[in-house]
C-alpha cells in the first residue's frame, strides 16, 4: 500500500499510432474543450469542443493506452481500448464521474471503490496489529485484481504502477511476455521490458557501470576512482526530500564510522532538483563521503543506468567492480560489512 501511495501518480503513458479507439460521454454543465492527454505530458491524442457537455474523441494509436481525460481544469484517467469508452457525470461533482463501456474501465471503477473502503479501514485502525492487517488486505487486493485482469489494460496498469516494484527482473519480463500481443506493443510494456533488462545488468554478480558526476563544487568524481582506493563502495541513491532516505542516515553514519578505516566508502548520488537543500542536508547530517548530483531528480541518467525505481536504493560494489549486494537497509549494511571486512 505504501508503495502505491508513493507512485500511483507516476503511471506511464502509452503512445503510438495506427488504430482508432473511441471515447464518448457527457459532462453535465460543461461548455468548452475536452482533451485526451498523455499522462505527465503535453501531448494531446484527441480533442473536441462541446456546447452541451456531450463529446466524442477518436484516438488513432497502434496499441491500447491509458491517458488523462481533461475537462477544463479537471482530469480523470481513462483506459482507451477496444470498444467504446463511456464517460458520464458533472463538472460540479467530478469525483463521482464514472468511466465504463469496456472491461478495463469497468473493472477499474469497481477497484477504485473497493480500494477506498480498504483505505478507510486502514485509517480507522487503532492499533499496529489491525493496521498491519488492513495494509495486508490492501496489498492483497491489488495482487488479486492483477491476476483477474492480466488480459487487459487495467492489469498492465496495476503491473506498471503497483506490482513491478516488488518483482525481480525475470518476473517482470515474464509478466510482460504474458500480456496479449497488442499490449506488449504499448509504450508502458516496452518500458517495463527495458527496465527489467537494465535491472539484470546491475544485478548482484554483475560488473558496475561507470559514473562520473559533479560534487557540490562542480568537481567531477568518477566512481572508478573511489573504487580504486577502497575495498568496498556503497553506491547510494538518495535525496534530501526523501523521508525513508533520511531514516537511513543514522545507519550510514554508524557504519561509515566503524568501517571507513577498514576500506569502506560511500559514493552518494542525490536525486535532488535544487542545490540548496542538497548541500544543506549534507552539511546538517554530516554526510562527509563523496556526494554527487546532476540535480535532475528522476531524470538523472545515472539512476536510469542503475534501474533505480525508488529511493533509497543502493549497490555494494567490491574493488574489482563486482556488485556483491543491493538495497541493504537499516542494520543489513552493517551486517554485510562485518561479514566482508572483519
Amino acid at each position: 500500500m505504501k508503495r502505491f501511495m508513493m507512485i500511483a501518480a507516476a503511471a506511464l503513458a502509452l503512445v503510438g499510432c495506427g488504430k482508432e479507439y473511441v471515447v464518448r460521454g457527457t459532462i453535465e454543465g460543461y461548455t468548452g474543450e475536452v482533451k485526451l492527454m498523455a499522462n505527465k505530458s503535453t501531448e494531446c491524442f484527441a480533442s473536441a469542443t462541446t456546447e452541451d457537455g456531450s463529446f466524442e474523441l477518436k484516438v488513432d494509436v497502434d496499441a491500447p493506452l491509458f491517458a488523462n481525460l481533461v475537462v477544463g481544469d479537471k482530469q480523470r484517467m481513462v483506459f482507451v481500448e477496444e470498444g467504446t469508452v463511456t464517460v458520464a457525470g458533472s463538472l460540479e461533482d467530478w469525483g463521482a464521474v464514472t468511466v465504463g463501456g469496456t472491461k478495463s474501465n469497468e473493472n477499474f471503477e469497481a477497484y477504485r471503490g473497493e480500494k477506498k473502503a480498504l483505505m478507510e479501514a486502514y485509517v480507522a485502525a487503532t492499533d499496529d496489529e489491525s493496521r498491519a492487517v488492513a495494509e495486508q488486505n490492501y496489498d492483497q487486493h491489488s495482487a488479486d485484481a492483477y491476476e483477474a485482469n492480466k488480459d487487459n489494460l487495467f492489469g498492465l496498469y496495476l503491473l506498471a504502477t503497483e506490482l513491478y516494484y516488488g518483482m525481480n527482473p525475470d518476473e517482470i519480463l515474464e509478466a510482460v511476455e504474458a500480456l496479449p500481443k497488442a499490449l506488449q506493443k504499448s509504450h508502458t510494456a516496452v518500458t517495463l521490458r527495458e527496465l527489467a533488462e537494465a535491472m539484470k545488468r546491475v544485478d548482484v554478480g554483475q560488473q558496475y557501470i561507470e559514473l562520473e558526476l559533479p560534487d557540490k563544487d562542480g568537481n567531477m568524481i568518477k566512481l572508478s576512482d573511489v573504487l580504486s582506493k577502497n575495498k568496498y563502495v556503497l553506491l547510494d541513491f538518495w535525496a534530501s526530500w526523501c523521508g525513508p532516505c533520511m531514516r537511513e542516515v543514522p545507519f550510514l553514519l554508524e557504519d561509515y564510522a566503524k568501517y571507513h578505516d577498514k576500506g569502506f566508502e560511500i559514493y552518494g548520488v542525490s536525486l535532488d532538483k535544487a542545490r540548496e537543500p542538497w548541500v544543506a542536508t549534507m552539511e546538517s547530517k554530516g554526510l562527509v563521503w563523496p556526494n554527487v548530483s546532476e540535480l535532475k531528480m528522476w531524470e538523472d541518467p545515472s539512476a536510469k543506468l542503475y534501474a533505480v525505481r525508488s529511493i533509497p536504493s543502493n549497490f555494494l560494489i567490491a574493488s574489482d567492480g563486482t556488485i556483491v549486494a543491493r538495497n541493504l537497509r537499516g542494520e543489513e549494511l552493517g551486517a554485510k560489512l562485518a561479514e566482508l571486512l572483519q
